[in-house]
């Protein structure tokens, strides 16, 4: 274990911090080897990453017509008394339309357009 940074220089001259069989190849087989170690790094991140997203993610597929309910974005207004916490977290719509893979065009239970909202903002 070293105790300070002057250490890592004594360490490096006497290259104990290096491998020392690929110091002694070829420039071009160094690089080969390096990206060789880059590729694998990245595919093990990109491994845990999606396990980790996976867990979370739902698929969802709704069809128009389909009664469901949207998640309700509000803002406290101190001038009309409204407290954010206390007000709906979802309201009641239906589903008119697909605009995308996630993306869904909404309408009201009277048929008065909402607008388009994600998949991960409404549930059924």
């Amino acid at each position: 274990m070293y105790s300070s940074g002057v250490s890592y220089k004594l360490a490096r001259k006497l290259r104990s911090l290096t491998e020392h069989e690929i110091l002694q190849m070829g420039k071009t087989d160094r690089m080969t080897l390096i990206r060789e170690r880059i590729k694998e790094n990245k595919h093990k991140a990109f491994e845990t990453s999606s396990r980790r997203y996976n867990q979370r993610a739902r698929v969802v597929k709704f069809i128009p017509g389909q009664e469901i309910y949207r998640r309700n974005y509000v803002l406290s207004d101190f001038g009309k008394n409204l407290n954010a916490k206390f007000a709906r977290k979802f309201t009641k719509c239906r589903i008119s339309g697909m605009v995308g893979n996630n993306m869904y065009e909404l309408e009201d239970l009277q048929g008065r357009p909402l607008g388009v909202a994600h998949a991960k903002d409404l549930k059924p």
